[in-house]
């Protein structure tokens, strides 16, 4: 199966696919091959983007909130993560990443849940395999968690419903950071990986091996400082925040940071599963 090439996702496309370029570089030879194996005649890179392009699909929607979590200011992650472990649904992105390194893992239970899911409505996996689907999965969600505005507070739909100008065009906040930010660089997310690597690769050990928390906590933390910051850059006329190169200046590091952790985190998972 030869997937269609998107034009806007998480992250945005080339956001997705730059996680996924990091990730694949930074693979062993085994586990490389492994991926490859999987894929067949796709790309990590290309996959990675395959659970935004499903969402136009009605019956993949049991998943549309795998792809986000919600921690609100006055709750503690641990008190959220309590409240959704409660039942065995998998509500948020943190769930789905569990379940899909289950899956990749082998473990029978995940398989067979994930399964009966598909089979319920009626969709089919990535190429017709289950490793892939995971593998498809599992990188795009670790992206997700990893933009802060994916764990985000439901009062405005993390960020959604917040006005902002970016370089003159009405914007919402959220998709500042899914997509603008990283196109108004205008590089191809090969090129920008490599600029990626090239300015945080000094955090990698510090980043592969933080546990799951810590990655959600990092976007809790930088979620606070968008919305903390959106008075220093609001416009007197307008009375919206308005984002120009000072705006680009000050948020792309943090943006590339975030894309290189995703990345590295992503490459030591696949590489402890394919040993």
């Amino acid at each position: 199966m030869v997937l269609p090439q998107l034009v806007f996702a998480d992250w945005g496309a080339n956001g997705h696919r730059i996680v996924a370029k990091i990730c694949y570089d930074n693979l062993t030879n085994q586990a490389r091959a492994a991926v490859d194996e999987a894929l067949g005649d796709n790309y990590l890179e290309q996959v990675s983007n395959w659970p935004d392009y499903i969402k136009s699909e009605r019956n993949w929607g049991f998943m549309d909130s795998w792809h986000y979590m919600t921690v609100q200011p006055d709750e503690t992650l641990e008190e959220m993560m309590a409240n959704t472990a409660k039942n065995d649904k998998v509500d948020d992105v943190a769930e789905g990443i569990e379940l899909m390194l289950a899956i990749l893992r082998n473990e029978t239970e995940a398989t067979n849940t994930f399964q009966a899911l598909m089979d319920k409505n009626k969709v089919e996996p990535l190429a017709g395999s289950m490793e892939a689907t995971a593998l498809a999965f599992l990188i795009h969600f670790i992206g997700d968690i990893h933009q802060p505005l994916h764990v985000g507070k439901n009062r405005d739909s993390g960020g959604n419903k917040v006005s902002v100008i970016f370089f003159n065009e009405r914007k919402n906040l959220h998709g500042v950071w899914d997509t603008e930010i990283i196109e108004k660089e205008r590089l191809s997310y090969t090129e920008f990986s490599a600029f990626v690597e090239k300015h945080v690769h000094r955090n990698k050990a510090d980043w592969e091996n933080a546990p799951m928390n810590t990655w959600i906590a990092e976007s809790i933390v930088l979620r606070e400082k968008i919305y903390n910051t959106l008075y220093d850059y609001t416009d007197r006329e307008s009375g919206l925040p308005s984002f120009y190169y000072n705006y680009q200046h000050d948020f792309l590091p943090l943006v590339e940071e975030r894309l290189g952790a995703a990345g590295y985190r992503a490459a030591a998972l696949l590489n402890s599963i394919y040993r």
